[in-house]
């Protein structure tokens, strides 16, 4: 959810690099437009400095360009050096009008992830002295989006209670920081397909089309039920899907367990849940009611203060073991005694990716949260956003390993300052961990690379897919922070292509038989040459163990 909002943020960003908006005035307000992921206004004046120089411009000359195109003297120095073309998206940035909701802006920016993102950004927008803008910034965001004009980058200046100073250097090395993020990343990935396609090399010649097509359903139909589980010792009732094959009675059925991200739908990967199913697998989906789209719907109602709840952390994979508890004193009863929960598989994504790494041994890292968890940081690994809410917790050492557990998949975790390389090297069951190239969330450069390298584990996979990013598989959008007199087709939709569907049907498939069922058949399916082989482009895919070091960035001190 929150993803897809602070995406269309990062998204506008970009594009405003790659027009060279690096000038000083139009960087520093474009910043304040794209970072609140709205635009922006001032009090009286907005001061900053570059280089040597420190000045200030009035609200009212920007107001003035913005409405009129006149530009006043103090403006002249900078407007007038840039090209007509990029005067006219400067005024349409400062012009931009957004309906969102006062009353919801207002729980969203009061909560801890929303009042965290403010203290980065108010580190970039500052009031006068140099002190953390969040509070302005708040203020500002709210009173203008119930300011019957709507949130605009000018009536949010109008709304600051003070005058701003931006933190220019802060600011460019942002814009900077973003640019090299993107250059960089490309440069992995064509690093990582060039490996892809030495390994390919090397790999036994297979001809896939005379192969079984993963991709497509298996042979065994399936029933599906609910229930109601209730854990006494933790007071906590949650609900489970489960997806059970019809076999043959005597015949063992594996499970797998399927871990939603944060406000998402327990149907939220039915597709995959069904697939498995139909070859032959178990498939548990349990409720997280601490993160779930429900605890969502109440935070936006007002009956909640958080988005998701820091229980989260340990309640997600307690859940897990509870469920698997219960299916184990339910299996004679119910299920024939067919269910083998002694060889559990778990698929995580996101969040969900987060509490599947935490079962299969990681730990969390409290001296790497409280090392990355700081404003002095920068906003380019938005990830840390939800990362760093596990510093609520009681610091100590929490261990969820749940031993039933055989394998996990995953998909864009965010673990790198959650876990560290300390806690992720704890591991020892085999992993597939998934990614995509254009994640603005959790980047593949600065949290999935370096944490699947960190992994000791022996059988490890890494899947990049490319032309894709952390929405295009993940949560729904902050629609319901706009105002409800929007037009619903004015609103941010974010559609998952169906090949990225079928990968994950067929590479999930095929992880799973070969580490739950011993299968030795599915093993060429887990190769850079079956990667290449279901590629459809422009969602190419990437299949590697292993990530060479001088490709992955140093570790800071």
């Amino acid at each position: 959810m929150l993803d897809k909002h602070l995406a269309n943020i990062h998204q506008q960003l970009r594009k405003l690099i790659m027009r060279r908006f690096f000038f000083p005035l139009l960087g520093a307000c474009s910043l304040v437009f794209i970072l609140t992921a709205l635009p922006v206004r001032a009090a009286d004046r907005i001061y900053f400095n570059y280089g040597p120089l420190d000045f200030s411009i009035s609200v009212d000359s920007l107001e003035k360009f913005a409405k009129e195109g006149k530009v006043e003297p103090e403006l002249a120095l900078i407007v007038n050096r840039i090209s007509p073309e990029q005067k006219a998206q400067l005024r349409n940035v400062l012009n931009s009008r957004y309906q969102f909701s006062s009353v919801l802006m207002s729980r969203f920016f009061y909560s801890s992830f929303g009042q965290r993102f403010l203290t980065y950004l108010g580190e970039l927008i500052q009031v006068e002295g140099g002190q953390n803008g969040l509070y302005g910034i708040r203020s500002a965001l709210i009173l203008s989006t119930a300011d019957s004009d709507g949130l605009s980058l000018i009536n949010f200046l109008r709304k600051f209670p003070t005058n701003i100073r931006l933190n220019t250097k802060r600011i460019m090395q942002q814009f900077q920081e973003v640019s090299a993020l993107t250059s960089k990343t490309n440069a992995l990935v064509a690093a990582l397909q060039e490996t892809n396609v030495q390994v390919k090399k090397a790999e036994s010649l297979i001809d896939f089309s005379q192969f079984p097509n993963l991709k497509e359903p298996g042979k065994f139909s399936y029933s599906q039920q609910t229930k109601k589980l209730r854990d006494a010792n933790r007071q906590r009732e949650f609900i489970l899907e489960l997806y059970l094959p019809k076999v043959p009675n005597g015949e063992k059925i594996p499970v797998i367990v399927i871990s939603n991200g944060i406000g998402t739908k327990l149907d939220r990967y039915e597709y995959l849940a069904q697939h498995l199913a139909s070859h032959g697998f178990a498939v548990a989906i349990p409720q997280h009611p601490d993160s779930d789209d429900l605890q969502q719907q109440a935070f936006f109602q007002g009956l909640s203060p958080q988005m998701f709840k820091t229980t989260a952390y340990i309640n997600r994979p307690l859940d897990v073991s509870y469920m698997l508890d219960e299916l184990e004193r339910l299996n004679s009863s119910e299920f024939n005694g067919q269910l083998n929960l002694q060889q559990v598989g778990l698929f995580g994504n996101s969040f969900g990716g987060d509490t599947a790494l935490a079962l299969a041994g990681a730990q969390f890292n409290f001296a790497q949260l409280k090392k990355d968890c700081t404003p002095k940081k920068n906003l380019v690994k938005l990830s840390l956003l939800v990362q760093c809410q596990a510093l609520e917790l009681p610091e100590k050492t929490y261990n969820f390993r749940d031993n039933r557990i055989k394998a996990v998949s995953v998909l864009f975790p965010g673990s790198s300052s959650l876990y560290g390389e300390a806690g992720l090297s704890k591991i020892n069951i085999p992993i597939l961990w998934g990614a995509v190239d254009k994640d603005i969330f959790s980047p593949l450069l600065l949290e999935q690379a370096p944490a699947f390298s960190w992994l000791k584990t022996r059988d490890k996979y890494l899947v990049v897919a490319t032309k894709l990013d952390h929405l295009n598989l993940n949560f729904s959008s902050l629609s319901d922070l706009a105002s409800p007199d929007q037009n619903v087709a004015d609103r941010v939709t974010i559609k998952e292509p169906e090949v990225a569907k079928s990968y994950l049907k067929a590479l999930n498939l095929a992880f799973f038989r070969v580490y739950l069922t011993n299968d030795s058949d599915y093993r060429p399916f887990l190769s850079a040459s079956y990667a290449q082989a279901i590629s459809e482009d422009p969602y190419n895919l990437i299949l590697l163990r292993s990530i060479e070091p001088k490709l992955l960035p140093k570790k800071s001190k």
